[in-house]
Protein backbone atom coordinates (compact mmCIF):
# COMPACT_ATOMS: atom_id res chain seq x y z
CA UNK A 1 0.00 0.00 0.00
CA UNK A 2 2.81 2.42 0.88
CA UNK A 3 4.53 1.66 -2.39
CA UNK A 4 1.36 2.45 -4.38
CA UNK A 5 0.86 5.68 -2.44
CA UNK A 6 4.47 6.67 -3.09
CA UNK A 7 4.11 5.93 -6.81
CA UNK A 8 0.88 7.90 -6.93
CA UNK A 9 2.50 11.01 -5.39
CA UNK A 10 5.57 10.57 -7.55
CA UNK A 11 3.33 10.48 -10.64
CA UNK A 12 1.49 13.61 -9.47
CA UNK A 13 4.78 15.46 -9.04
CA UNK A 14 6.04 14.38 -12.47
CA UNK A 15 2.79 15.41 -14.15
CA UNK A 16 2.82 18.76 -12.36
CA UNK A 17 6.35 19.43 -13.54
CA UNK A 18 5.52 18.32 -17.05
CA UNK A 19 2.42 20.46 -17.52
CA UNK A 20 3.50 23.49 -15.56
CA UNK A 21 7.06 24.67 -15.95
CA UNK A 22 8.26 25.94 -12.58
CA UNK A 23 9.68 29.44 -12.46
CA UNK A 24 13.20 28.23 -11.76
CA UNK A 25 13.23 26.46 -15.13
CA UNK A 26 12.05 29.41 -17.20
CA UNK A 27 14.47 31.06 -19.59
CA UNK A 28 15.40 34.71 -19.69
CA UNK A 29 13.55 35.02 -23.00
CA UNK A 30 10.35 33.73 -21.36
CA UNK A 31 10.50 36.46 -18.72
CA UNK A 32 11.37 39.04 -21.37
CA UNK A 33 8.33 38.04 -23.42
CA UNK A 34 6.09 38.32 -20.34
CA UNK A 35 7.65 41.68 -19.52
CA UNK A 36 6.94 43.03 -23.00
CA UNK A 37 3.34 41.85 -22.77
CA UNK A 38 2.98 43.50 -19.38
CA UNK A 39 4.54 46.74 -20.59
CA UNK A 40 2.35 47.00 -23.68
CA UNK A 41 -0.78 46.24 -21.67
CA UNK A 42 0.03 48.96 -19.14
CA UNK A 43 1.14 46.73 -16.27
CA UNK A 44 4.39 48.61 -15.82
CA UNK A 45 5.22 47.37 -12.32
CA UNK A 46 4.71 43.78 -13.43
CA UNK A 47 6.92 44.46 -16.45
CA UNK A 48 9.71 45.66 -14.14
CA UNK A 49 9.50 42.38 -12.22
CA UNK A 50 9.75 40.28 -15.36
CA UNK A 51 12.56 42.36 -16.89
CA UNK A 52 14.52 41.96 -13.65
CA UNK A 53 13.97 38.20 -13.72
CA UNK A 54 15.15 38.05 -17.34
CA UNK A 55 18.28 40.01 -16.45
CA UNK A 56 18.94 37.74 -13.45
CA UNK A 57 18.66 34.67 -15.66
CA UNK A 58 21.00 36.14 -18.27
CA UNK A 59 23.11 39.11 -17.12
CA UNK A 60 24.24 39.77 -20.71
CA UNK A 61 20.67 40.05 -22.02
CA UNK A 62 20.85 43.74 -22.93
CA UNK A 63 17.27 43.81 -24.25
CA UNK A 64 16.04 43.07 -20.72
CA UNK A 65 17.91 46.09 -19.37
CA UNK A 66 16.60 48.25 -22.20
CA UNK A 67 13.04 47.20 -21.39
CA UNK A 68 13.71 47.76 -17.71
CA UNK A 69 14.92 51.29 -18.40
CA UNK A 70 11.79 52.04 -20.45
CA UNK A 71 9.54 50.67 -17.69
CA UNK A 72 11.36 52.66 -15.01
CA UNK A 73 11.10 55.80 -17.16
CA UNK A 74 7.36 55.23 -17.52
CA UNK A 75 7.07 54.94 -13.73
CA UNK A 76 9.08 58.14 -13.24
CA UNK A 77 12.08 56.39 -11.67
CA UNK A 78 14.61 58.25 -13.79
CA UNK A 79 17.71 57.33 -11.76
CA UNK A 80 16.86 53.63 -12.00
CA UNK A 81 16.10 54.07 -15.70
CA UNK A 82 19.50 55.72 -16.13
CA UNK A 83 21.29 52.89 -14.32
CA UNK A 84 19.54 50.30 -16.48
CA UNK A 85 20.34 52.09 -19.72
CA UNK A 86 24.00 52.35 -18.74
CA UNK A 87 24.00 48.57 -18.31
CA UNK A 88 22.82 48.25 -21.93
CA UNK A 89 25.69 50.48 -23.08
CA UNK A 90 28.13 48.40 -21.05
CA UNK A 91 26.94 45.16 -22.66
CA UNK A 92 26.16 46.38 -26.19
CA UNK A 93 27.69 49.85 -26.84
CA UNK A 94 26.96 49.74 -30.58
CA UNK A 95 23.22 49.23 -30.15
CA UNK A 96 21.94 52.52 -31.53
CA UNK A 97 18.49 52.51 -29.89
CA UNK A 98 20.07 52.78 -26.46
CA UNK A 99 21.25 56.34 -27.16
CA UNK A 100 17.78 57.59 -28.03
CA UNK A 101 16.41 56.14 -24.80
CA UNK A 102 19.36 57.57 -22.89
CA UNK A 103 18.51 60.98 -24.32
CA UNK A 104 14.89 60.68 -23.17
CA UNK A 105 16.00 59.78 -19.66
CA UNK A 106 18.58 62.58 -19.51
CA UNK A 107 15.93 65.08 -20.59
CA UNK A 108 13.70 63.91 -17.72
CA UNK A 109 16.67 64.30 -15.37
CA UNK A 110 17.06 67.90 -16.60
CA UNK A 111 20.44 67.25 -18.21
CA UNK A 112 19.97 68.85 -21.64
CA UNK A 113 23.65 68.90 -22.67
CA UNK A 114 24.06 65.19 -21.97
CA UNK A 115 20.74 64.46 -23.70
CA UNK A 116 21.92 66.40 -26.75
CA UNK A 117 25.09 64.29 -26.89
CA UNK A 118 23.06 61.08 -26.60
CA UNK A 119 20.67 62.11 -29.39
CA UNK A 120 23.55 63.08 -31.67
CA UNK A 121 25.24 59.73 -31.01
CA UNK A 122 21.94 58.02 -31.84
CA UNK A 123 21.74 59.79 -35.20
CA UNK A 124 25.37 58.94 -35.96
CA UNK A 125 24.77 55.24 -35.36
CA UNK A 126 21.27 54.73 -36.74
CA UNK A 127 20.77 53.58 -40.30
CA UNK A 128 18.54 56.02 -42.18
CA UNK A 129 18.90 58.79 -39.58
CA UNK A 130 17.15 61.29 -41.85
CA UNK A 131 13.83 59.60 -41.04
CA UNK A 132 13.99 60.36 -37.31
CA UNK A 133 12.37 63.78 -37.16
CA UNK A 134 11.47 63.36 -33.47
CA UNK A 135 15.15 63.16 -32.56
CA UNK A 136 15.99 66.13 -34.75
CA UNK A 137 13.18 68.15 -33.13
CA UNK A 138 14.48 67.25 -29.68
CA UNK A 139 17.98 68.34 -30.67
CA UNK A 140 16.65 71.65 -32.08
CA UNK A 141 14.62 72.29 -28.94
CA UNK A 142 17.60 71.63 -26.66
CA UNK A 143 19.86 73.85 -28.78
CA UNK A 144 17.19 76.56 -28.63
CA UNK A 145 17.33 76.51 -24.82
CA UNK A 146 21.00 77.59 -24.84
Amino acid sequence: MKKKLFLFFYLIIILTLYFKIPSYAQKAEDYYYKANLSLTSGNITEAVTFYKLAAEKNPDFYEAYLGLSIAYRELGYFNKAHDSILKVIEIQPDYYQVYYNLGLILEKQNKPEEALTAYQKFLEKVPGASQFTDTKQRISRIKGLK
